[in-house]
C-alpha cells in the first residue's frame, strides 16, 4: 500500500519540479502553472465518492489495480503536452483515475486494524507522501538531466515515473487481499478473531454515528472534518507544487548560485523532517487515544510559520519556517484520518470517506491557483502564502469546536 502510495504521490507532485523548466519550455505563466497543476483534483473531487462505492462493491483488489493502471496512463502520457490545452486536459484526467485511491486505502484499513491501532499504521501508509517528497524531488531533478528518446529532461521524467504504477497494477491482485477472511497467510481463528474484534468496534460506532449513505451526507460533522482536511492539505499542497519555484528564487533574493540538483535537494529537506516526526505523533496519539488536540495544536504554528516564512531576510530562515509548517500539517493528516471512523459506519463509511477525501483535497484546486494568482498579480509568493496559512487556523478552530460533539469525547 505504501508503495502504491508512494508512486500515487510522486505522479501527482512531480509536475512542481518539473515547472523550473517545463513553464519557460512551453510559456507557462504562475497562473495559468497554478491552474493546470490544480485541475488534478477538479477530476479528483468529482469522482471521488463514486469510485469509493464501486471500491465497496468490487472489493479492493481490482477496483485498486484498475485505479493504479488507469493513473500510470495519464502520468506518462503528460511527458507529451504540448500548451496548456493538453496540460489542463492531462492533470484533469489523471485526478479521475486516481480519484478512489486514497480513500479506497482509508477504508481498507478500517477493514484490518482495530480503531486503537489504526493512527500509527495509517501513518505507516501515508509515510509514502513525505518520503516522495524528500527522496522523489532529488529522483526528479537527476531525471530531468537525462535526455532519452530525443526527449528534454523533464518530458523524459514524467515518462520514466509514470511507468512503475503500470507496472504494479499487476501485483495488486495477487498482494492486496479484500478482507482478513481472504489472507492465506493469516490462521483462519486469527482472521474470525480480528472480524469479531471489528465488529464489535463498529457497533460501537453507531451510539454516535451514521451508518447510511443518507444519514452520512445529512452529518454536519462530515463537512466539519472535511473542512478540517482541506486547511491542513492547502498548506502542503501550496509548498508541494511552488516550492521548488521559491527556492529557485534564492538566487535573485540571496544571490545563491543554485542548480536544479540542488533546488531539489533543499526542497527535499523539510518533508525529510516530516517523515520521521509523522510516525512517532501518530503513534503518541493512540496512545493517549485522543484525536482533537492532536489535530489542533501543530496548525496554529504551522500556519504561523507559513505566513512568516517568505518576509524573513535569510534563507535558512525560510526554510526553518517551512520546516515548522510541513512538519505541523503533515502529523496532522494520519491523525485527522481516524475521525471519519470515530461516527461513520457501514455505508455511510463507503461514501462518507469518499466524500471528506473529495472535500479536503479541493484545496489541491484552491491552494495552487491562489497562490499562482497571487504571484501574478502582487509579483511575490508573500500574500498567497499569508491566505493558506488562513485556511491552516481555520482548521484548527474547526477542528476544536467538533471537539464537544459527544461522539470525539471519548478515548
Amino acid at each position: 500500500m505504501a508503495l502504491l502510495f508512494l508512486v500515487n504521490y510522486l505522479d501527482r507532485v512531480n509536475v512542481g519540479i518539473a515547472a523550473v523548466e517545463m513553464n519557460a519550455d512551453l510559456g507557462f505563466s504562475a497562473t495559468a502553472f497554478g491552474l493546470g497543476a490544480g485541475l488534478l483534483f477538479a477530476g479528483y473531487t468529482l469522482f471521488e465518492l463514486p469510485s469509493n462505492l464501486i471500491l465497496r462493491r468490487v472489493g479492493a483488489r481490482l477496483w485498486i489495480a484498475a485505479i493504479t493502471a488507469s493513473w500510470g496512463v495519464c502520468a506518462t502520457a503528460t511527458a507529451f503536452i504540448q500548451g496548456e490545452t493538453s496540460f489542463y486536459l492531462l492533470r484533469f484526467l489523471l485526478g479521475a483515475c486516481e480519484a478512489g485511491f486514497l480513500p479506497g486505502m482509508i477504508l481498507y484499513l478500517t477493514d484490518w486494524f482495530p480503531r486503537y491501532e489504526r493512527g500509527r499504521f495509517t501513518a505507516l501508509f501515508m509515510l509514502a507522501v513525505p518520503v516522495t517528497v524528500a527522496l522523489g524531488t532529488p529522483l526528479s531533478t537527476l531525471l530531468m538531466d537525462v535526455d532519452a528518446f530525443g526527449l528534454p529532461g523533464w518530458r523524459f521524467m514524467f515518462l520514466a515515473e509514470g511507468a512503475p504504477a503500470i507496472l504494479l497494477s499487476l501485483l495488486v491482485p495477487k498482494l492486496l487481499p479484500n478482507r482478513p477472511e481472504d489472507a492465506r497467510w493469516l490462521p483462519a481463528e486469527e482472521a474470525i478473531a480480528l472480524r469479531d474484534k471489528l465488529t464489535a468496534e463498529h457497533g460501537g460506532v453507531v451510539e454516535h454515528g451514521s451508518g447510511s449513505l443518507r444519514a452520512a451526507l445529512s452529518d454536519y460533522r462530515l463537512y466539519v472534518v472535511a473542512l478540517i482536511g482541506f486547511g491542513t492539505s492547502g498548506g502542503l499542497y501550496a509548498l508541494t507544487y511552488f516550492l521548488p519555484q521559491i527556492v529557485a528564487g534564492f538566487r535573485n533574493d540571496f544571490g545563491m548560485q543554485l542548480s536544479t540538483y540542488h533546488i531539489g535537494l533543499i526542497t527535499a529537506f523539510p518533508s525529510g523532517a516530516a517523515a520521521v516526526a509523522m510516525w512517532l505523533y501518530a503513534r503518541k496519539s493512540d496512545r493517549a487515544r485522543e484525536r482533537i488536540r492532536h489535530i489542533a495544536v501543530p496548525l496554529f504554528p504551522a500556519a504561523a510559520a507559513l505566513g512568516a516564512a517568505l518576509y524573513l531576510r535569510s534563507p535558512l530562515l525560510v526554510m526553518v519556517a517551512i520546516t515548522i509548517t510541513t512538519v505541523g500539517a503533515f502529523i496532522v493528516l494520519p491523525v485527522w484520518w481516524q475521525l471519519p471512523g470515530m461516527f461513520l459506519t457501514g455505508p455511510g463509511a463507503a461514501g462518507g470517506i469518499g466524500v471528506i477525501a473529495a472535500l479536503g483535497n479541493a484545496s489541491g484546486f484552491v491552494a495552487p491557483y491562489l497562490t499562482g494568482w497571487f504571484k501574478d498579480l502582487t509579483g511575490d509568493y508573500r500574500l498567497g502564502m499569508l491566505v493558506i496559512a488562513g485556511f491552516m487556523v481555520v482548521a484548527a478552530v474547526s477542528a476544536l469546536l467538533l471537539g464537544r460533539d459527544p461522539a470525539f469525547r471519548h478515548r
